[in-house]
């Protein structure tokens, strides 16, 4: 009898057909999740693979519309014009920010999954596409978003203050129907899909460039019955930040690179356990900061425009704090921080100063004191350029006898070799009792030499070597980097 053989007719079929091709054995919900690490026009290029493959890139549940390439072109067309070509540059500007723009409409209209785990949009835009932009926002809320983040600074990452910047739709939560509690689905951007007043899946919510004023960041607040992360960098409308009742779930908040209009941050009655606050340059007053019965707050990042005064009464009141980062201008504001309140709980300590002069450090180390539990301290020392190329040779001081029970690791970072830095170094070496490690993170300065090339400075290195190897006891880790 003649036997009947099915030959392939397709390409399709004949990739269904290879035994060793285990990647066509995954299932659907396998391959959309390997392709959700991909960038998203690198997974649209797999739409050409087969006809099985065509859409399971529009059902990723992560959507990050990130245009490196046409960000880097406004940056550099930005570097090379002149005042006299500014026309031109501002052209240039708005033909690739369209480009962008009909690059995310199309890929939002292909987009199958009824829901949407992730958004974020990533390009140099300004309130020139609000429409735009509103469109987006309502899109990933009618997809029930959980991550939604609009990072609309340059490419280079600076935030530039102006009447220029998106505003926040705050509308959006002024609709009068009700939120379903399914995912619904949508597949054209046609109209406006944001029709609730909660919104009732977000968890977190990233805005940099946007501007939000109080009033939006209270609806915010009141209608994200889920956010749990908050960041606002960058806005020029935030005056009165105020954040309070213990019924919010917001645990994670940020407000940072506002303009000089913001003048308070206060925060009450909430359960936040991680604080990140810092101000601008354009800042000339420094910033209220205001924190009362945070009973869950475990991490507080403070750094430029504050008031130093107002921040160490407030340590008071923050009994389970164990992460602490401060930004100091100088040396000098340290001693404002004295008498430091005692925090018996903090684990990790970290302190940025500028340093002016060879001064002693070791007002720092009653900071330290303070934190009988403390397991790691670091210190970021930024050495102006006045400082650099002189040191000042003046006798080094004794240091005091305060033996540390818990300190573990202690990290110096910005090492130049002076008189300040070796003191405080060796006021950790004769007082970690249990002192693992010691980092010593030397600065590296390079200048260019009579070839052109750049000449690196080993200086601080050499010192580090040649002053703390022999004070090191055996059973510590001296490491230079």
């Amino acid at each position: 009898m003649r036997k009947k053989i099915r030959l392939a007719q397709s390409k399709d079929d004949l990739h269904d057909l290879g035994s060793d091709d285990l990647l066509s054995r995954l299932s659907d919900d396998i391959l959309v999740s390997i392709l959700s690490y991909l960038p998203l026009k690198d997974a649209a290029v797999t739409s050409k693979l087969s006809r099985r493959w065509r859409y399971l890139w529009c059902q990723r549940v992560c959507i990050a519309f990130e245009d490196n390439e046409g960000s880097g072109k406004i940056r550099r067309e930005q570097d090379s014009s002149t005042l006299n070509e500014w026309n031109k540059y501002t052209s240039f500007c708005l033909a690739e920010r369209n480009n962008y723009i009909n690059w995310v409409n199309r890929i939002i209209r292909q987009h199958k999954s009824p829901i949407i785990d992730e958004f974020k949009i990533c390009f140099d835009l300004d309130k020139n596409a609000k429409g735009a932009i509103r469109k987006w926002i309502e899109f990933a809320i009618s997809k029930n978003v959980q991550r939604l983040e609009l990072d609309l600074r340059q490419k280079n990452g600076l935030i530039s203050y102006g009447w220029k910047n998106y505003v926040f739709p705050n509308k959006i939560f002024d609709r009068k129907c009700g939120s379903s509690s399914k995912r619904p689905s949508f597949n054209a951007l046609v109209r406006p899909y944001a029709t609730v007043m909660e919104i009732k899946f977000l968890k977190a919510l990233i805005l940099k460039r946007v501007d939000v004023d109080d009033e939006g960041l209270k609806k915010i607040l009141s209608n994200c019955p889920v956010l749990e992360h908050l960041s606002i960098q960058g806005s020029c409308q935030l005056v009165k930040a105020k954040i309070d009742g213990e019924g919010l779930a917001l645990k994670k908040l940020e407000i940072g690179g506002c303009s000089a209009r913001l003048e308070s941050i206060e925060i009450c009655d909430s359960n936040i356990v991680s604080l990140d606050c810092w101000g601008s340059n354009c800042k000339r007053f420094p910033i209220s900061l205001r924190l009362d019965n945070l009973q869950k707050l475990e991490k507080i990042f403070i750094r430029k425009c504050y008031s130093l005064k107002i921040i160490n009464h407030m340590f008071c009141c923050l009994p389970n704090l164990r992460v602490l980062e401060l930004s100091l201008f100088s040396t000098q504001r340290a001693i404002e921080l004295l008498p430091f309140p005692e925090l018996p709980k903090l684990k990790k300590l970290i302190i940025n100063v500028e340093v002016r002069e060879d001064v002693s450090l070791l007002v720092f180390t009653s900071l330290v004191e303070a934190c009988p539990n403390l397991r790691r301290f670091k210190i970021e020392l930024q050495l102006m350029s006045s400082m650099r190329r002189r040191k000042e040779n003046r006798e080094e001081r004794q240091v005091a006898k305060k033996p540390h029970q818990h300190l573990e690791v202690v990290e110096i970072s910005g090492y130049y070799g002076m008189t300040g830095h070796l003191e405080l170094a060796t006021y950790f070496i004769e007082n970690g009792v249990v002192l693992k490690k010691l980092i010593i993170k030397p600065l590296i300065l390079a200048s260019p030499s009579a070839d052109g090339t750049l000449e690196v400075e080993n200086g601080p290195r050499y010192h580090a070597q040649q002053h703390l190897e022999p004070r090191t006891p055996v059973g510590l880790e001296l490491v230079i980097l």
